[in-house]
């Protein structure tokens, strides 16, 4: 549901600022956000965390006027993101670790482990650059940037990425491995 929410939050914001005032599409953000997190409350996922964004920025466009605010969301959640990547470093307890764990269909080992541990600095700097991306498009006047970057461009960024991580554990790491 969060996948199909981001790729839909830029385009409909901007449509639905077409037809109405700030304060109606924030009190559609902030139901919708709502509505959302009370279908979470009984689930322990990190998207729940990040619903309370929404609804403090809807509430907080609503009382500003002001679109930046809702323009913000999608620079304020990457750079939490890219926040609990690092953090998850630094505790050591990766989060690439626990998805790739997730849906392993076979045990991990100790080196691989590590690797995946290591690989987190390369994803945390992926996402800091996913980071500065977004402030640029909220910071340009051209609507259309952010949109296109907010909605699905992202996403390519972050597919590359995926697609450098998995070349070099192929040619790279599990070279080493065989040796």
């Amino acid at each position: 549901m969060h996948f199909i929410f981001s790729l839909l939050y830029a385009p409909l914001i901007l449509l639905l600022l077409k037809y109405y005032d700030i304060k109606i599409v924030a009190s559609i953000v902030f139901i919708i956000s709502l509505l959302w997190f009370i279908l979470l409350k009984n689930k322990k996922e990190p998207t729940a965390f990040f619903l309370l964004f929404y609804l403090v920025l809807a509430v907080v466009a609503f009382f500003s006027e002001a679109f930046i605010v809702l323009k913000t969301i999608p620079f304020l959640i990457s750079s939490l993101f890219s926040l609990y990547i690092l953090f998850s470093y630094v505790q050591k307890k990766s989060i690439i670790l626990f998805f790739a764990e997730k849906f392993s269909k076979k045990p991990i080992g100790e080196s691989e482990k590590k690797y995946i541990h290591q690989s987190t600095l390369f994803w945390f700097i992926v996402s800091v650059i996913n980071t500065l991306i977004h402030l640029s498009f909220l910071l340009d006047t051209n609507l259309n940037f952010w949109l296109y970057y907010s909605s699905i461009g992202w996403y390519f960024l972050f597919l590359f990425a995926g697609m450098i991580q998995f070349l070099h554990r192929r040619y790279v790491f599990l070279k080493r491995e065989d040796v």
